[in-house]
């Protein structure tokens, strides 16, 4: 306790926030809102700050399991790698003729294209990394700044952030949390304010919670993005709405315009074609080098 007046006696005569402390102390406020207002205080004046010290011991003390579920929540990890944020392809038209003059420039599949597409949706939301190691989830990231994160506890049981996974190396899942319907958030509300909302609240249900995945890390930090990896997600229970295998590039964008609006409503991010030989992939090079006016490279 002696510690604590020390600090009320160095916010009455630095700070003048005594009665801020006392209404942190003393109010009827449940417990969650005055861990709301202690993390907004953390944003505002930063963790080492006197409001933020007082406020941390009185919580302590006064609600032990709170204050463990807090700690761990801003304890930081170092993201093995820093996010990686695509470029955003907002002309899907646009992007199917310019793929289509890709096609034109090979002749179709007769010189390495596989023809499967790797949509990457723009989604509404949190970004999160859940890490696994030899396939069991050990820990959920945020973004952060992207690369020192805090721990995220209330998704370690997310129903579509699967416990294990077939893929015993160390990797990190990346993607979006999002609403599954976003017609009951408040209103005015944005999606990623009402995630946020559900995801620092340990009384709040997170039944209208989704993980959306959009990559893969392996320990080495090579990104997982093909068309076989997201099936291999799929496999083990991700949801991956947004990626399509088809005959043609062409045929697959089509596809994915008819899917716009209907269930998740993801609009196009970013996609790839992939490519199976070394002159092919020289060659898409070259033509996307030509094309210094196209927004799709």
């Amino acid at each position: 306790m002696a510690v604590i007046q020390n600090i009320f006696k160095q916010l009455q005569f630095k700070l003048n926030m005594t009665e801020e402390i006392k209404l942190f102390k003393w109010s009827s406020k449940p417990v969650l809102e005055k861990i709301s207002d202690l993390m907004s205080w953390n944003d505002q004046y930063g963790p080492e700050a006197t409001i933020v010290l007082a406020a941390e011991q009185i919580l302590e003390l006064n609600y032990p399991a709170e204050y463990l579920r807090y700690s761990a929540s801003q304890q930081k990890f170092k993201h093995s790698h820093p996010f990686y944020i695509e470029n955003t392809v907002d002309d899907v038209s646009g992007f199917i003729d310019w793929v289509n003059t890709v096609f034109d420039h090979f002749e179709g599949l007769q010189e390495g294209l596989l023809g499967g597409l790797v949509v990457t949706p723009a989604v509404a939301g949190s970004m999160i990394s859940c890490e696994y190691e030899k396939g069991k989830l050990v820990r959920v990231l945020n973004k952060g700044d992207g690369d020192d994160a805090e721990l995220i506890v209330n998704l370690m049981d997310l129903g579509s952030i699967p416990q294990e996974i077939s893929v015993k190396k160390n990797v990190a899942i990346r993607g979006f949390v999002t609403l599954k319907d976003p017609s009951k958030k408040a209103k005015g509300q944005t999606v990623t304010a009402a995630v946020n909302e559900v995801m620092f609240n340990d009384a709040a249900e997170d039944d209208n919670l989704v993980f959306i995945p959009n990559e893969w890390l392996t320990a080495d930090g090579k990104y997982q993005n093909t068309s076989k990896s997201y099936q291999i997600l799929k496999d083990n229970g991700f949801i991956v709405p947004a990626v399509h295998k088809a005959a043609q590039v062409v045929e697959a964008l089509e596809k994915y315009q008819e899917y716009i609006e209907t269930d998740f409503g993801f609009e196009l991010e970013g996609c790839r074609i992939e490519v199976e030989k070394a002159e092919t992939i020289n060659s898409l090079i070259a033509i996307m080098e030509e094309d210094k006016l196209s927004d799709y490279q």
